[in-house]
């Protein structure tokens, strides 16, 4: 592999899949230049020639963007997958208009294939709501839901600019949907350039905004196509236009020598207003454009405009939901993540002197008990020196899951600190404390833990400290005392703190 660095973007690609780029670049040029050579020459074969050097050139766009699909990941993946569709509707196009030019065609065919030269862009346009920051494996809804959303667009611009208008004309755009048209395109340029804008990721601000431009000069050419009064036909000069942009797009993931993969791309720290905008703001563009069209069909056309605003009020309120249901599964997160330890994944140390601290108002005004159980690991930094620091690990979240097992079920499990674990057992006495940390003991000791296939015997000792009312700390500091005098008898073992000792509470132990 050979690495290289460039001032936006950190690219990464194989030699050979670099030689390939270039070699489809040299290809395009030379497909241009034959191309106008052709033009230039006026001969009476050259609206075929014309048309079949364009199909080429598409070609050789699909087959690029099919070999930088191979060689990346994530969504630059995704977004050169979605080229490669917009560029093949564009070959079925050209090719339609290639067999036009050599054998009768019909209405059908004239006005598929200028459909078809009209919204080839929309499978890119897709492209709009890719977030970098945001790969989530498997299926996601809302792309899902998108795609929907881009497809309905799709079907109210089809009525929008063909059927209603067929009038007008049955085989080409008719003229009083030329404004609203080259409108649209300027909206999807636009929409390309704000991308780039609120991108937090270098490569896909380059991107986005060669995109924008590219699609810029595309809707111009179309827009002088439409507006020039030039009476273009297949083999005139200006087909030169249009084999230029397709050589354009050739350029578009070469920087010099240099193809990026996102793969490689260093992160960049996340901006939250701009990941909501990117969300959520271009889904709802592409709603209001739907609607807005249906507003014109509904004129014609009531019971159709009315299905297509039904199925895109559907995608958008499922749209909404999904989107209101990740943000509460978000909040979870957090306040998990805030409450819990990382490593065990039990209640952290705050917050279970919270849990017991509520425990102890809860049993004054009920008369009941609240127990205490202090744990701590026998011996465990030799595991740590003899193991290491990550079967070190192991061993807790593996102690971690058998006391979790161990407890009642509303007994409540935290990490103290270290290897040293705090156990509240609310409603509990000091016998049942006893009895609750004999099992909590024995359970650890009978567990069977291998660590790169040699056997690591681990042990617990215990103590218990029980009040109805009372500080916290105070039953803190008894349970300490109470597992110090199991540490200094002996080890693996439950001392109480019925057992008083005049002895420090926190001695070094391990």
């Amino acid at each position: 592999m050979t690495r290289c660095e460039h001032p936006d973007i950190v690219e990464s690609v194989g030699e050979a899949s670099l030689r390939r780029l270039h070699k489809s670049f040299w290809i395009g040029a030379a497909l241009v230049a034959l191309h106008g050579a052709v033009l230039a020459g006026g001969s009476s074969v050259s609206p075929v020639v014309s048309d079949v050097i364009q199909f080429a050139l598409g070609g050789v766009l699909v087959a690029n963007s099919v070999r930088i699909v191979r060689a990346s990941a994530g969504w630059y993946r995704h977004f050169w997958q979605l080229h490669a569709a917009s560029f093949l509707l564009w070959c079925v196009a050209q090719g339609l208009g290639v067999y036009q030019d050599v054998a009768p065609s019909t209405n059908f065919m004239l006005w598929l294939s200028n459909l078809l030269f009209c919204f080839w862009f929309v499978p890119l346009a897709m492209a709009l709501f890719f977030d970098s920051g945001d790969e989530r494996e498997g299926f996601d809804w809302l792309l899902a839901l998108d795609f929907c959303q881009g497809v309905l667009a799709c079907v109210a611009s089809y009525l929008y600019f063909f059927y209603l208008p067929r009038a007008e004309s049955t085989t080409d755009l008719a003229h009083s949907v030329w404004a609203p048209y080259f409108a649209g395109y300027g909206m999807i340029v636009l929409a390309f350039l704000a991308r780039s804008y609120l991108s937090t990721s270098p490569v896909m601000r380059a991107l986005f905004r060669r995109l924008g431009a590219l699609l810029a000069l595309s809707g111009g050419v179309d827009a002088l196509y439409y507006y020039g009064g030039l009476g273009v036909t297949p083999g005139h000069w200006f087909d030169l236009f249009w084999s230029l942009l397709l050589f354009a797009n050739l350029l578009l993931p070469v920087s010099g020598k240099r193809v990026a993969d996102s793969s490689e791309e260093r992160p960049q720290p996340s901006v939250p207003i701009r990941g909501f905008i990117t969300v959520q703001l271009f889904p709802m563009l592409l709603a209001v454009c739907t609607l807005a069209m249906s507003l014109r069909i509904a004129r014609q056309d009531l019971g159709i405009a009315g299905l297509v605003v039904l199925a895109c009020f559907v995608c958008f309120s499922a749209r909404l939901l999904i989107t209101h249901y990740r943000l509460l599964a978000a909040q979870h997160a957090l306040q998990r993540e805030a409450t819990h330890d990382g490593l065990t994944g039990l209640w952290q140390h705050n917050a279970i002197l919270h849990i017991l601290e509520r425990e102890l108002l809860r049993a004054q005004r009920s008369g009941t008990a609240v127990s205490v159980i202090m744990a701590d690991l026998d011996h465990f930094k030799l595991v740590n020196d003899s193991l290491g620091h990550a079967a070190g690990d192991e061993v807790l979240r593996r102690v971690a899951g058998e006391l979790a097992g161990a407890v009642r079920p509303y007994d409540s499990v935290g990490r103290y600190g270290g290897e040293e674990f705090l156990i509240v057992a609310p409603e509990c006495n000091v016998e049942d404390a006893q009895v609750l940390a004999e099992r909590i003991r024995t359970c650890i000791a009978q567990n069977q833990i291998s660590m790169n296939g040699r056997p690591v015997a681990v042990t617990i000792s215990l103590g218990t400290a029980t009040r109805a009312s009372g500080d916290a700390e105070e039953l803190l500091v008894a349970a300490d005392k109470a597992l110090y005098r199991a540490k200094i008898n002996g080890r693996d073992r439950v001392e109480s703190e019925s057992e008083r000792a005049a002895m420090p509470a926190r001695a070094g132990r391990s």
